[in-house]
């Protein structure tokens, strides 16, 4: 049994505060900057899960699955609809790179 199937039968079945980092969460946490580029799955568990405080362990990682599915995708992120365009590092560097469509910008105030 690996560490994310682990962390899934913790957070789960039994209520613990795991943080299952799945493909979705993985991705998501590597374009915030939240993990370095090319960290492999199990070295993601390890580096995530004590920086994530338990009280919101299971919350962010459902709405981390559900941003990475709906918006932040592997395949054409949706960038100009991500609510964390100002805080995302692949936007930035995804918007600088020549030959790329830029992001539509955000409605403001």
């Amino acid at each position: 049994m690996g560490p994310k199937t682990a962390a899934c039968v913790l957070t789960f079945a039994l209520g613990r505060a795991a943080f299952p980092v799945d493909t979705h969460v993985h991705r998501v946490a590597t374009r915030l900057g939240w993990l370095p580029a090319n960290t492999a799955a199990d070295r993601a568990h390890r580096l995530l899960g004590p920086l994530v405080p338990a009280d919101i362990r299971y919350d962010l990682h459902v709405a981390m699955i559900t941003h990475g599915r709906a918006v932040c995708r592997a395949q054409r992120p949706r960038c100009g609809a991500c609510v964390l365009n100002d805080l995302c590092p692949y936007r930035l560097q995804s918007a600088a790179l020549p030959g790329q469509r830029q992001p539509a910008p955000r409605a403001g105030p």
